[in-house]
């Protein structure tokens, strides 16, 4: 008899590569809400790597994946005895609770208030902790390449694949890789380099010296925190030859538009835009996929002056710039009719949220509610989209304000025979004045016997998750059953309208979904649905709403457990996260 094998976390090394992979390295300079994880997820990796060598490959390898900046790799050279700097003026005397923060950079307001003069002394003090006025320099003579730790820096710079540079008025420390490169006969510093974030810490115009010695001509993907206009289009051309991916964050103008049209190699694009004029030849010809914000005009004038014969995903995100309903929605039917000119799409997603308020101070301006709610349904709402064809994967997510009543889904099973994801998503807006009143979710997928409709004209059909829909009693009787058994795997319904007082229905609820889709029945069985009575009233008195008869209650059927909710939905709210950066 022979004892089995025992085998350690170590013996299986991608599972250490999968745990690691989800720490939060990417450095994201224009989120200041993530430099805390950012931080903690850096640091937690260098402990990894230092408790023992099973563990130091995965880690260091996710550690040095996505660096926050350069001078980590200046440090390296300066450990491994290959270069030095100059004595650091670190102000010794602050406590760590008043040192400036590793990862924010002093762009912000200071102390919640917009004064100048802290935050020019938060800057300095930011510059003085992080070394940024501290010159590094090359310390052995001749060649770097023939020093006896050379080969271990090719290592750990090969392991680079992301980096954030300061574009304008950077640290002393970038002048080392000009230096470095000269004297080691124009090498490629970072070889298998593929993403540049470039950041700024004010409105300064000089170029950092150094830091296009690090980009290699196989760079592919550049996020930019300023608008394009700001750099000059010849130096970007010569950097990042091959340029495929961009992500924009301010809002661009026409003349950044512009700019951009000059990449003819470009690929994914995304971002925001805040002007009302045509931008005349904006010609992408190999642009792929598209991701864009803005209000619903500035939106349609983009998509109805461009030219994109290869685009086949797209992501907008339509501001709610007005308070009146009928007139964002007709903004926003207005950007659907734009989006139906490229036929070629076959991922769309179409999303909704607040305007962007410029915050002074800790206190948050109030966002003027949406006034009444319109008039169509959502399958009018959407009509202009029918025309598309080829999609493929269709995710709304949608105020209530653009949709007044419940929908019937027939005519979208019939426009997109070939679906196989489709998400329609309705959320009750919110409006933040405190004279707001809340307004009550209703059954805008209309009538649940219309899944049917999808199981008989979309067969591809995997991912089908609907609003909130209606249970009638003659349900059942009214529907045409598929004559095949569907393979749809997800179904997700927010949650079913019931007759008052007729819970006892839920059994029809459960036969006509097993009926319709068979693999998700179990989902949907009579013991997995639970109720909730949701109060609504419309007296103009101030009366207790809890003092209001059974008659203005309606019972809503939820469906328990994991399979009530999309966690697709979840994961992907926004597809500016689903472009694989």
């Amino acid at each position: 008899m022979t004892t089995a094998t025992r085998r350690s976390l170590t013996d299986v090394p991608d599972i250490l590569y999968n745990v690691f992979s989800h720490f939060d390295v990417h450095a994201v300079w224009y989120d200041d809400n993530r430099s805390a994880a950012l931080y903690d997820s850096r640091r937690s990796l260098a402990m990894a790597a230092r408790t023992c060598r099973a563990l130091a490959d995965p880690a260091l390898k996710m550690l040095w994946s996505s660096l926050p900046d350069d001078q980590p790799l200046a440090d390296l050279l300066c450990t491994l005895g290959m270069a030095t700097r100059e004595r650091g003026s670190d102000d010794q005397s602050l406590h760590d609770e008043d040192k400036p923060q590793r990862y924010v950079l002093p762009t912000d307001d200071v102390g919640g208030y917009p004064v100048f003069g802290a935050i020019e002394a938060y800057e300095q003090r930011w510059k003085r902790s992080r070394n940024y006025d501290v010159r590094y320099s090359i310390s052995i003579p001749g060649n770097p390449r023939t020093h006896v730790h050379w080969a271990r820096f090719v290592q750990y710079a090969s392991r680079v694949r992301a980096v954030a540079l300061f574009i304008f008025d950077g640290p002393k420390w970038s002048r080392l890789w000009d230096e470095l490169q000269s004297a080691a006969g124009g090498i490629t510093i970072l070889p298998m380099l593929d993403t540049v974030t470039f950041c700024e810490i004010g409105p300064r115009r000089a170029l950092t010296p150094g830091i296009f010695a690090l980009i290699p001509p196989s760079v592919g993907k550049l996020r930019l925190p300023l608008p394009p206009s700001r750099l000059d289009p010849s130096m970007i051309r010569t950097y990042f030859p091959q340029i495929r991916y961009m992500d924009v964050q301010p809002e661009c103008g026409v003349e950044d538009l512009r700019m951009l049209a000059g990449f003819p190699t470009l690929r994914c694009l995304s971002i925001s835009v805040s002007f009302t004029v045509p931008s005349q030849n904006l010609t992408l010809p190999v642009l792929e996929t598209l991701v864009m914000e803005g209000s619903w005009p500035n939106l349609t004038t983009l998509l109805n002056s461009a030219h994109l014969p290869s685009l086949h995903t797209l992501s907008v995100t339509g501001w709610e710039g007005e308070d009146n309903a009928s007139k964002l929605a007709m903004d926003a039917i207005q950007c659907f009719h734009a989006i139906s000119r490229y036929k070629s799409i076959t991922n769309l997603s179409i999303y909704t949220t607040y305007t962007p308020q410029h915050q002074y101070g800790c206190v948050e301006d109030d966002i003027p509610e949406v006034q009444g709610t319109s008039d169509g349904s959502l399958l009018d709402t959407m009509r202009p989209l029918l025309s598309l064809r080829s999609l493929r994967y269709l995710a709304t997510r949608l105020p209530d304000y653009l949709v007044g009543t419940e929908s019937n889904l027939s005519l979208m099973a019939d426009a997109w025979p070939d679906l196989v994801e489709l998400h329609l998503v309705i959320w009750v807006y919110e409006g933040w004045s405190l004279a707001y009143i809340p307004r009550s979710e209703r059954p805008y997928g209309g009538r649940l016997e219309a899944i049917a409709h999808f199981a008989r004209k979309c067969p591809r059909l995997r991912v089908l998750h609907l609003p909130a829909m209606e249970l009638a009693e003659e349900s059942l009787g009214a529907v045409e059953f598929p004559s095949e058994s569907h393979d749809l795997q997800t179904l997700v319904i927010e949650k079913v309208l019931f007759p008052h007082g007729r819970t006892d229905l839920a059994g029809q609820m459960s036969e006509l979904v097993r009926r319709v889709f068979p693999r998700v029945a179990s989902a949907f069985a009579q013991d997995q649905i639970s109720f909730e009575k949701e109060e609504f009233y419309f007296s103009d008195d101030d009366s207790d709403p809890g003092e209001e008869e059974e008659e203005g209650q309606e019972t809503w059927g939820f469906v328990k457990g994991a399979s009530g909710r999309c966690d697709d939905c979840t994961k992907h709210m926004w597809l500016r996260w689903r472009v694989a950066w």
